[in-house]
């Protein structure tokens, strides 16, 4: 028995509606979802939250994060603005809110910026415990989780028991730097963005998963090593298509039904 879940993102599939997305998943044996906030479910739309958490029950999918794109940095009154996106996650039924670690690389980041944002952090971290919430750095590029070092480093300092990591290869770099950065930050994950991107070459070219499926071996290897609970949620799909979308999930719980592999 392995302790992953199965899921999709819902902004992999912008432009198609919350029920048509949810019906996929069910139709695909997809356990989980990610709901966005940007186009499906913004968070002063109480409303359509709770009709989207109803939705979720009917198909069997568990909500599992809000997607949103809090950033840290950006607001003026971050406690008020980060309240509204807890009380949509409330309404939506999701334990998680993923967030974004501020908008400039950790490189170009002054000492005194990243204590700033920390203390942001912190303060995210303990509006959504009081509602029995976690929150999740979203693991990207162009913020101070773009290199697992600097993922460290916050939540060192953040230190807030509710406060996780998502992970996900990094496409511009080989799959021995994404097996040792998924090693120094995995007793901070809680999902993982599951596709298959090849950005070497300059151009981010998009694979069906199967064919990077040794790499995905030796990520979930890691992943099931700490005996931790694990979302495991398909982030766009070659060609935005369907087709793609289904064989990709249907590869990615073949791995998990016969886990390891």
């Amino acid at each position: 028995m392995n302790n992953f879940q199965t899921g999709l993102v819902s902004v992999t599939f912008r432009q198609k509606s919350i029920s048509e997305i949810l019906r996929m998943c069910r139709e695909n044996n997809l356990d989980a979802i990610e709901v966005g906030s940007d186009v499906h479910a913004p968070r002063e739309n109480i409303a359509d939250c709770e009709a989207i958490r109803a939705m979720a029950e009917k198909e069997g999918v568990r909500v599992v994060s809000y997607g949103t794109y809090y950033k840290l940095g950006e607001q003026p009154d971050p406690e008020k603005t980060f309240g509204e996106y807890v009380r949509a996650a409330a309404a939506l039924g999701a334990p998680n809110l993923r967030i974004w670690a501020g908008i400039k690389g950790s490189g170009s980041v002054s000492e005194t910026e990243r204590a700033t944002l920390t203390r942001e952090a912190s303060l995210c971290a303990d509006i959504a415990k009081k509602s029995g919430m976690t929150i999740s750095f979203e693991f990207h590029g162009g913020t101070l989780t773009d290199d697992p070092d600097s993922a460290l480093r916050l939540m060192r300092r953040l230190d807030r028991e509710n406060a996780y990591l998502y992970w996900q290869p990094n496409q511009y770099r080989d799959t021995e730097f994404n097996v040792a950065s998924l090693k120094k930050v995995i007793d901070y994950v809680s999902t993982v963005h599951v596709f298959a991107w090849d950005a070497r070459s300059g151009n981010c070219v998009r694979y069906p998963l199967a064919d990077h499926a040794e790499a995905w071996k030796r990520y979930l290897d890691i992943l099931a090593s700490d005996n931790r609970e694990h979302a495991l949620l398909l982030e766009f799909v070659k060609d935005d298509s369907d087709a793609e979308f289904a064989s990709d999930a249907k590869t990615l719980n073949e791995w998990i039904n016969r886990y390891a592999f």
